[in-house]
């Protein structure tokens, strides 16, 4: 198992896919909570919130968003990393897809895959679990809503911290424009939601 996770991190290392992971991981994510922060707020503003429906759209949005990015990134990340192989050959005058590097763009190919397939899942599937307890008799659908916001809020603010770090900027501000983004996307979906 640990020979395995080094080779892993070796792979990655040789193809330079972390500042792309992290992009995608982030990007991913916010595209997750967003569009889940849509649906909440859509459907409280429509005055139609039942769990159910928030729960199927929810996840219905959530399975999209992860076929979509791991089959968007499997195949993107493939053709590029081909082509950089295929450069490779062309400059070596060998073929190089079973060497170290070969396999280290088929890792990268995958790695960059499932990062982007799983972080809006992640960041989505989250703020569905108050309407789990609601359909539960836990709490009420009004409390459903708002820990789904809170939650997604959360989620935005700890994305914002990342990229804060990654960029060595303050930390809190990052966060806080995340949240000044989240803020504007649930107006706008109220707003939606009135009409």
């Amino acid at each position: 198992m640990l020979e395995s996770l080094r080779k892993l991190r070796g792979y990655l290392k040789i193809s330079g896919v972390a500042s792309i992971s992290r992009r995608y991981f982030v990007l991913n994510s916010f595209d997750g909570a967003i569009t889940i922060l849509g649906v909440v707020v859509g459907a409280y503003s429509s005055g139609a919130v039942d769990s159910r429906i928030v729960i199927g759209a929810g996840l219905g949005a959530t399975v999209a968003m992860g076929t979509s990015g791991f089959s968007g990134a499997y195949l993107t990340e493939r053709a590029e990393r081909r082509r950089r192989l295929h450069s490779i050959k062309k400059a070596m005058l060998a073929d190089v897809s079973k060497s170290v590097h070969g396999r280290a763009m088929k890792v990268a190919t995958l790695w960059v895959a499932l990062v982007d397939g799983i972080s809006p899942m992640l960041a989505a599937v989250v703020p569905i679990i108050p309407f789990f307890l609601n359909l539960a008799g836990f709490i009420s659908v009004d409390k459903a809503v708002w820990y789904s916001i809170v939650s997604i809020m959360c989620i935005l603010f700890l994305l914002g911290v990342f990229l804060g770090r990654i960029s060595k900027e303050s930390m809190l501000r990052s966060g806080g424009r995340m949240i000044v983004v989240g803020m504007a996307a649930a107006l706008l979906s109220w707003l939606i939601g009135w009409l």
